[in-house]
C-alpha cells in the first residue's frame, strides 16, 4: 500500500536531530546452525516426528491470538543456542515489548539472536536499534533502509518519495525460528492488534507452528535475506548513537513500559507460559504432512521482480479440481486471476474469497482500489465475502482483559481441494504480488486443510461476514442471513471519506 510516514512513540523516540545513515560496516556472513547434542528442542522435534514417515513435518494451527503470542514467548524462553526472527513490522507496544524482553533474556543466557526488520516501519527508532546492537549476542539488520539525512524525522517521508523506485521494495516476510528446530510462519506482525490486545480493533489472524524437516528450510529462507545486499547491519547506527549506556537505558525503559502495561499483560505472566502444558497441546493437536517453503528472492528490482512465490502458487491453484478458498485482508486481483477463475469455474471448481469490509479494514486506501473490482470478481464466478467489523467468530479475536468491539481480518491463507494449505505473508494485491518480498509454507495435509476449511467457513458465516452478490438489476447487494443491504454496510465517516477520495485515482499498482 502507499506508505504514509507518521511520527509514533517508539524506542529511542522521534529524533529532532537529523542523521544520515552511516556507511554500512563490514557484514559478517552467518547461517542457521545445527543444534548441539542434548539440545531440548532438537530432542522434542525428534520425539514429535518419530512415528511419522521420513520427509513429513508437523504443524500446529495458531488461529487463537493469545496462543500465538504465548508460543512466540515460549520459543524465546526455550531457545538454547539460536533465535532467528524476520518481520515487516515490530511495534513499540505492550506485546512487542514483552517479546523483546524475552529475546533480551535469551541473549543474556547466551543465545545468538538474529533479528531482521523492514526499515520502513522503524522511523525514529535508530537509537533503540543501536542499543540492542551493543549486546554481544544480538545482531539486527534492517531491510532496504532509508539513507537520507532525515531518516529519523518527519521529513523522512519526503526522502522516501524522492527515491520511491528503490524504497518502494519492502520485505513483508514473517517468521521466527528457535534452535533451527521449531518455527512460526504466518500473517502476524509483532504488535497488540495481532495478538488480541488492541483496545480499539483486533485482527483475526493465522500462523502455524512448524516442527520437523521443514524448519531448516525456513531457516534457509531467512539466511538468504540476512546475508543479502539489502540487509544493513544495525551496529552501523552506533556511529550516530555512540552512548555506551544506551543498552542499559533501553532495559530500564522496557521495564517501565511493561510495568505500565502490567494490567493488560496479566494473562502473559510467567505463570501462564506453562511449557509442559503447551508442549502437551502440541503433541495432541499436531497435523502432519509434507511441506515446502516458497518465497521471493531478496534481490528485487527490474532484473529480478519478486514473483517467485506467486508463480509457485499459480501453478498449484490452476490444478484445483473441486474447491479453492482464499482469505486475504486486502484483495485487488490482477489479470491472471481473472483468466484463471473462469477456467476453474468451467471445470466445476468452487472459488470463494474472504476479505475485509470497509468497516473492518485498517487501510481504507486499499479498499478504494478493491471496491472497483467487486463487479468483475463476481462476474468471474467467485463467491465473495467481506468480514464484518462487528463479527462474532467462534474464537474471539480479543485476549482478556481487552474487549475491543471492532474486528478486522488479517489472516492470509489459501486452501486447495481440502488437501493443500498455503499460509504466509502474502496478500492478494499488486503490492504483495509484484513489489514486496513474501514467504510462506505450502503444506500437503488433508487433516490440516480440513481444519483450515472449517475456520474459513466459520469466518464467512452470516454473523461474521457479508456475502456480496448482484441483484436482478445487476447492482451490488450485501447479504447476511435474512438481512439484505443495497449499499455498503456501515463504517466510520473517516473510512468512507478515504475510500471515496482515493477512489478518484488509479492506484492499484501502489496498493
Amino acid at each position: 500500500m502507499v506508505v504514509l510516514i507518521i511520527c509514533t512513540t517508539t524506542l529511542g523516540g522521534c529524533l529532532s536531530v537529523p542523521h544520515v545513515l552511516p556507511e554500512a560496516p563490514p557484514k559478517t556472513v552467518s547461517f542457521a546452525q545445527e543444534p548441539q547434542p542434548g539440545n531440548r528442542l532438537d530432542a522434542l522435534s525428534q520425539q514429535l516426528m518419530a512415528a511419522h514417515p521420513e520427509g513429513e513435518s508437523g504443524f500446529l494451527m495458531l488461529d487463537n491470538n493469545a496462543a500465538a503470542l504465548r508460543w512466540r514467548l515460549l520459543l524465546a524462553d526455550l531457545a538454547e543456542e539460536t533465535l532467528d526472527m524476520q518481520y515487516y513490522l515490530w511495534n513499540n507496544d505492550a506485546t512487542a515489548n514483552l517479546l523483546l524482553e524475552r529475546v533480551l533474556q535469551a541473549a543474556d543466557r547466551g543465545v545468538r539472536i538474529r533479528l531482521m526488520v523492514d526499515d520502513i516501519t522503524l522511523m525514529g527508532r535508530d537509537a533503540g536499534v543501536a542499543a540492542l546492537s551493543r549486546h554481544p549476542r544480538i545482531e539486527i539488520r534492517l531491510f532496504n533502509p532509508v539513507e537520507g539525512r532525515h531518516r529519523s524525522t518527519l521529513l523522512r517521508g519526503f526522502e522516501f518519495a524522492g527515491k520511491i523506485k528503490q524504497l518502494n521494495h519492502r520485505m513483508h516476510n514473517k517468521l521466527m525460528v528457535a534452535d533451527n528446530r521449531l518455527g512460526i510462519v504466518g500473517g502476524r506482525n509483532i504488535g497488540n492488534e495481532y495478538f488480541g490486545l488492541n483496545r480499539k480493533q483486533n485482527f483475526v489472524d493465522f500462523d502455524v507452528l512448524a516442527v520437523g524437516e521443514i524448519v531448516p528450510r525456513i531457516s534457509f529462507s531467512f539466511d538468504l535475506f540476512w546475508n543479502s545486499d539489502w540487509a544493513y547491519p544495525g551496529e552501523g547506527l552506533i556511529k550516530n548513537h555512540p552512548d555506551p549506556a544506551l543498552l542499559d537505558e533501553l532495559r530500564h525503559k522496557l521495564e517501565e513500559r511493561l510495568e505500565d502495561s502490567r494490567e493488560m499483560l496479566v494473562a502473559f505472566g510467567d505463570e501462564d507460559i506453562n511449557a509442559e502444558r503447551m508442549l502437551a497441546t502440541l503433541k495432541s493437536e499436531l497435523y502432519t504432512g509434507r511441506a515446502d517453503v516458497i518465497y521471493d528472492q531478496p534481490l528485487v528490482g527490474e532484473e529480478m521482480p519478486p514473483r517467485q512465490l506467486i508463480e509457485s502458487l499459480r501453478q498449484l491453484t490452476t490444478k484445483a479440481h473441486d474447491e479453492l478458498l482464499a482469505s486475504s485482508p486486502y484483495l485487488i486481483p490482477d489479470d491472471d486471476l481473472y483468466q484463471i477463475a473462469p477456467e476453474l469455474k468451467a471445470r466445476g471448481v468452487r472459488i470463494a474469497a474472504l476479505t475485509n469490509s470497509l468497516g473492518a479494514t485498517n487501510h481504507p486506501i486499499v479498499h478504494s482500489g478493491y471496491k472497483k473490482h467487486r463487479p468483475r470478481i463476481l462476474e468471474a464466478g467467485i463467491d465473495l465475502f467481506e468480514f464484518r467489523r462487528d463479527a462474532a467468530p467462534a474464537d474471539s479475536p480479543n485476549t482478556a482483559p481487552v474487549s475491543a468491539k471492532a474486528f478486522g481480518l488479517h489472516a492470509k491463507f489459501i486452501v486447495i481441494d481440502r488437501r493443500t494449505v498455503f499460509v504466509g505473508s502474502l496478500n492478494l494485491d499488486p503490492r504483495s504480488i509484484y513489489v514486496n518480498t513474501e514467504m510462506g509454507l505450502l503444506i500437503d495435509s488433508a487433516d490440516l486443510a480440513e481444519a483450515v476449511t472449517i475456520l474459513f467457513e466459520n469466518l464467512v458465516a452470516p454473523e461474521n461476514s457479508w456475502q456480496v452478490r448482484k441483484d436482478e438489476n445487476n447492482r451490488l447487494t450485501w447479504h447476511s442471513g435474512a438481512e439484505i443491504r443495497k449499499s455498503e454496510p456501515p463504517s466510520s465517516f473517516g473510512h468512507r471519506f478515504q475510500a471515496w477520495f482515493f477512489g478518484l485515482f488509479s492506484l492499484d499498482e501502489y496498493l
